[in-house]
């Protein structure tokens, strides 16, 4: 290997390294105020008329609790991992809509982008109030009422599978 390539190849791994760095340290700056112990309640009624109770739900089988807005742009990215997840018969998925419009504005948005997820509108914003949600997009963990484990930012359908699976 030539020492230019080496070079090369050292300054791209570090290069990565320290923004893996920095912005793991900038995803748990954000989480700081959200929730730990006892999940808060999630009483609500999805798009889709269902309704669904978290603490309910957490008893049998871990629960993806999934922030996310229409405008997000990491949302995008994420998203469609999330709906791909809610058909599972090992763990749910709760979804909510932040700050995103109407119901039927969030359903069309769902139907363009072929998302086929659970979601409740937060259209007053009291859920993320409760849940102190700073960033979209913020997934929470729960199992038995409490949360397990908490995550923003950029992931991917596996590590989210993974942490699903951890709290099984």
């Amino acid at each position: 290997m030539s020492p230019k390539l080496r070079k090369w190849i050292i300054e791209l791994f570090l290069t990565v390294f320290f923004a893996g760095v920095v912005i793991t340290g900038y995803n748990l700056y954000l989480q700081k105020d959200m929730p730990t112990g006892l999940a808060p309640q999630i009483r609500a009624q999805t798009l889709n008329h269902k309704a669904v109770d978290l603490h309910e739900l957490s008893k049998s089988a871990p629960v993806l609790v999934y922030f996310w807005a229409s405008w997000c742009r990491v949302c995008q990215w994420t998203s469609p991992a999330v709906s791909d997840l809610s058909d599972s018969e090992n763990f749910h998925v709760m979804t909510i809509a932040l700050s995103s419009g109407t119901d039927e504005r969030i359903a069309a948005y769902l139907k363009a982008k072929d998302l086929k997820m659970p979601v409740i509108n937060d259209d007053d914003g009291i859920i993320s109030r409760n849940w102190a949600i700073s960033v979209t997009p913020s997934f929470f963990i729960v199992r038995d009422g409490e949360i397990k484990s908490v995550l923003t930012g950029v992931t991917t359908k596996p590590g989210l599978l993974a942490r699903l699976y951890l709290n099984r």
